[in-house]
């Protein structure tokens, strides 16, 4: 749990330190500022398990692959149809399945939450 609650907030402080979120600090009072909208993005990953590596390093490296892919989505979004983006929420799920022996498989889920600044040309307007 002491790991899990680490990674989370290595991830945090990774998150908020890169470069790709723009300029904008978002209000402590977690309101969105006027002109933002909220995007909610889900993924859902599926890792082969290796029943002769330790479950714990595993579980950190399914968190990585999707927080590696957090870390990107509002570059994603500002290249698509954003001004601006902040990542203001971030969940994740980890299960294992196991099967016979051998066919087992980490299930990692997570829900990104932002808040962005739409371009002018993805608003509609003239």
């Amino acid at each position: 749990m002491t790991a899990t609650r680490f990674c989370v907030a290595a991830a945090a402080l990774t998150l908020a330190a890169s470069g790709a979120f723009g300029q904008t600090v978002l209000p402590r009072n977690g309101l969105i500022p006027e002109g933002y909208v909220t995007v909610q993005s889900s993924i859902s990953l599926s890792l082969p398990f290796d029943q002769s590596a330790p479950v714990d390093e595993q579980v950190q490296k399914a968190q990585k692959a999707l927080y590696d892919i957090a870390s990107r989505s509002c570059s994603v979004v500002v290249e698509t149809i954003a001004e601006d983006c902040k990542i203001t929420g971030l969940t994740n799920n980890v299960d294992m399945q196991r099967g016979n022996n051998r066919d087992g498989f980490l299930s990692v889920r997570g829900q990104i939450n932002m808040a962005i600044k739409l371009k002018a040309s993805a608003q509609g307007t003239k």
